[in-house]
């Protein structure tokens, strides 16, 4: 070895001498805790606003329960599905086709997706299509350990299009809390 690359080592064994880094198989098993804790938790979440929201969804289609029901079948909510997004992942083509559908013949639908924050907090976000063709689109923010604490945000929104894989909208309603 050469005497200059034995000076590197040195150097180097000197400036990390100061750190005290965990060993990697307790980082690891501590990033797996988070791992879990945050899917439990965006599941969970999941599962309520779906609740809430195709609840929400069928007062909002059948004026809160005082219009006669629709024959069966010819309301019914279509199910979109629920989707655990990466960083970096698009919303099933499957499950944009079905909500799109929706919208253009103004059929009840819903469509729950959770998404990462860069920090790689779960995001939940619950669309729901009414009989006119709008969408209510319910934002669980709680999670968001970096971002401000905006809580559960609601906004109705029209004209949905489709960039890099995710939902957008041509126009929303100003967020309001719930």
């Amino acid at each position: 070895m050469s005497a200059r690359i034995r000076e590197a080592i040195e150097a180097l064994e000197e400036d990390t001498a100061a750190l005290n880094l965990a060993p990697p198989e307790r980082v690891r098993a501590r990033g797996e805790r988070l791992r879990r804790r945050r899917t439990a938790g965006g599941v969970a979440l999941v599962a309520v606003l779906t609740v809430a929201g195709v609840s929400a969804g069928v007062a909002a289609t059948n004026n809160g329960g005082r219009d006669a029901p629709s024959p069966v079948g010819a309301g019914a909510t279509a199910d979109c599905g629920n989707h655990m997004l990466g960083l970096m992942d698009r919303i099933p083509e499957a499950a944009i086709t079905c909500f799109l559908d929706a919208v253009e013949a103004r059929r009840p639908a819903r469509l729950a997706v959770t998404s990462p924050t860069t920090e790689g907090d779960p995001i939940p976000t619950l669309y729901v299509v009414g009989g006119d063709g709008t969408v209510e689109v319910t934002t669980d923010f709680r999670q968001d350990r970096f971002g401000g604490g905006q809580g559960l945000l609601l906004k109705r929104c029209t004209g949905p299009e489709v960039t890099n894989g995710r939902i957008m909208f041509r126009q929303c309603s100003s967020p309001v809390p719930r």
